[in-house]
């Protein structure tokens, strides 16, 4: 038997074979005495019927017998001698069987790469530090009260920057009222009155009283209500009713207990401990990044084309299939949707290569996913969901995803550990301004 490869593209493989005629009559004799037991022909006992009749019946199911079975030894041979990693369904030539010929087909697949893994170890990382400081409580704490802020009704006194007014609204387009609208309520920091953009209000107001009026001039852009005077220059005529003023209670005990701690001195204490764990996490996620981009770096090889746009496809139908559902129109998605496959493209690639160096360096490093590891993993998920252990993995095998978590528990205790051999310097505020 003769298998000759030729690479036709990056992970691309085309196996051409000759199988001698001696071995296709060798499982042609195979699959005739295979069928001679099994068939009835008229006139005679099961199995007694002569192999040249049944030869003769069956020649074209005896044909397809052997080709499927010299095709699929050929492939197996072929893959194990070379070592190859076939993704997908091969492709195959037409087979056309000639008694006393030999069989010549071609055998079309694509491959994983194989690659040489650079210096995985000792990785140079830096990490973001995580001390705690009375600054950064302090902004907490003035985040929070923010939260507590209230508008109370100024009953005497004038506009400030950072108030608020309830106000009646009338636009004079040439002393012609083209719209109004009563009791609106109008941020005075900001730059819009209802629909109306007006970018010196807060000047135009500043110092103004409860029962006064002040006449702006804008221009009424293309949100105008009336079509007819979008882009004209119009009066806008405002008459406050009432100024409503922001008030931040302050920052002390009587403000911690109104979020259920004893003191001020607690809350604080509590604030530092969740402070403090937040920029573990995102010192860790940062330092995660890090990883990933000197494995891309190291990741210099080609993928499968076909895989990749067949999963690129998968996904992007998937993106469009959720942007539906949350109601953008489909001529949107259209118009996007080459920069959409782009973007699902790159991931697909980076999710790729990723995946493929992180196995090798568990294979070579021999990391592997106990059942106690998996145990505690769907444990964790059952946690979240708020269901029993037992049903949440049922949920996974019913759903075939319990190889999916091995897969993604064995990158992360990959990740784990070149982040446990990586050299890691800390950043100082003053390096990071």
């Amino acid at each position: 038997m003769k298998i000759g490869i030729e690479e036709i593209a990056p992970c691309k493989k085309l196996i051409k074979v000759e199988i001698p005629w001696e071995k296709i009559e060798k499982e042609w004799q195979s699959q005739l005495n295979k069928l001679s037991g099994m068939v009835n022909l008229p006139g005679f006992r099961k199995g007694k019927a002569p192999k040249k009749l049944i030869e003769k019946k069956y020649s074209d199911r005896i044909s397809e017998e052997v080709k499927q079975a010299v095709v699929s030894d050929t492939y197996q041979e072929a893959i194990k001698k070379n070592e190859l990693s076939p993704v997908g369904e091969p492709e195959l030539s037409d087979i056309n069987l000639e008694l006393g010929k030999p069989l010549i087909f071609d055998i079309t697949l694509e491959v994983l790469p194989t690659f040489e893994l650079g210096e995985y170890k000792g990785i140079s990382i830096t990490s973001e530090p995580v001390k705690v400081t009375d600054d950064d409580i302090e902004k907490t704490l003035n985040n929070i009260n923010k939260q507590k802020t209230q508008l109370i009704v100024v009953e005497d006194g004038a506009v400030e920057a950072n108030d608020h007014i309830i106000c009646d609204c009338k636009v004079r387009v040439k002393n012609k009222i083209v719209w109004k609208s009563d009791d609106l309520d109008v941020d005075v920091s900001g730059s819009q009155v209802s629909d109306i953009t007006v970018s010196d209000l807060q000047a135009k107001l500043l110092g103004a009283k409860t029962g006064e009026k002040c006449s702006i001039t804008v221009e009424l852009g293309e949100k105008f209500p009336d079509e007819e005077y979008r882009k004209s220059t119009a009066k806008l005529e405002i008459s406050l009713k009432e100024i409503k003023r922001p008030v931040t209670p302050e920052i002390n005990d009587e403000m911690a207990k109104g979020l259920g701690y004893n003191s001020l001195v607690e809350l604080k204490e509590y604030l530092s401990k969740k402070l403090e764990s937040e920029k573990k996490h995102h010192a860790d996620i940062g330092m995660r990044d890090q990883i990933y981009k000197h494995l891309l770096e190291m990741a210099d090889f080609e993928l499968p084309k076909d895989l990749v746009e067949k999963q690129t496809n998968k996904r992007l139908n998937n993106y469009q299939i959720d942007l539906l559902n949350r109601g953008t129109s489909l001529e949107k998605i259209q118009e996007n949707l080459k920069d959409l496959k782009n973007v699902s493209e790159e991931s697909v690639i980076r999710e790729f290569k990723l995946s493929l160096v992180l196995e090798q360096i568990a294979e070579k490093e021999r990391m592997y996913v106990t059942e106690k590891d998996l145990n505690h993993k769907i444990k964790t998920l059952a946690h979240i969901y708020g269901i029993d252990q037992s049903k949440m993995r049922n949920q996974l095998e019913k759903m075939n995803n319990i190889s999916d978590l091995r897969h993604q528990l064995r990158e992360s205790k990959t990740i784990d550990f070149l982040l446990k051999e990586a050299v890691i310097e800390e950043t100082h505020q003053e390096n990071k301004k």
